[in-house]
């Protein structure tokens, strides 16, 4: 047996928070790209997501020094998936017959930035919880 023994709870939450975040960017990606990039603000979460990663990885393996760093990522992270949520839905209200469930489904997906957001919010969590 070796001697390393585990590591703490917030450490694997915001390693939890990067893999999660890595999965959602593919999801982002396909979809801003199938829309087009007909908006500027699709293009955010799409360049931003990778930054966002790498911020989280280098809180994950020294905290001490990269901490403040995945904190800024993350909160830009969370902060962004709120205005995505407020983008989609005004999308959503903006198709024909205004918002109902068949523009929910068929129109700018609501959940996924809200999705996009909790993730940083998670990783916050990670960062902040043995702080």
């Amino acid at each position: 047996m070796s001697d390393w023994h585990a590591w703490e709870l917030g450490r694997v939450v915001l390693a939890a928070a990067a893999v999660m975040y890595t999965g959602i960017w593919v999801q982002v990606t396909l979809f801003h790209w199938g829309a087009a990039f007909s908006s500027r603000a699709m293009w955010a979460p799409v360049l931003m997501t990778p930054l966002i990663v790498v911020a989280a990885v280098l809180g994950v393996v020294d905290r001490g020094q990269f901490g403040w760093v995945a904190v800024v990522a993350l909160a830009i992270g969370a902060v962004d998936g709120l205005y995505g949520l407020y983008r989609h839905v005004r999308g959503d209200v903006s198709q024909i017959g205004g918002l109902t469930v068949r523009n929910l489904m068929a129109g700018p997906p609501p959940v996924l930035p809200l999705a996009y957001s909790l993730i940083g919010v998670v990783g916050l969590l990670g960062v902040l919880w043995d702080a």
